[in-house]
């Protein structure tokens, strides 16, 4: 049972998420412009896309990216 509803959720998760390659881009271009090192835009962006459903989502709850941020910052500092 557990996995039949692992195989039937695991699509719908990925589905809600419409980041392009170009928002995906988009964002790192911008995490860089901020001399933040590599490793901590990858993180960020990762988090990022599964947190929001696309690029311009993040501007609708800036506590939230807050939050991935510092989460990010906090697992480069472990």
């Amino acid at each position: 049972m557990r996995k039949a509803s692992l195989l039937i959720l695991t699509p719908l998760l990925f589905s809600c998420n419409n980041w392009s390659k170009s928002d995906t881009s988009k964002f790192l271009e911008q995490c860089e412009k901020t001399k933040w090192e590599k490793e901590f835009c990858d993180c960020a962006v990762e988090k990022v896309k599964s947190t929001y459903v696309d690029f311009s989502e993040i501007s609708k709850d800036e506590k939230k990216m807050s939050a991935i941020l510092f989460s990010c910052l906090e697992e480069k500092n472990k």
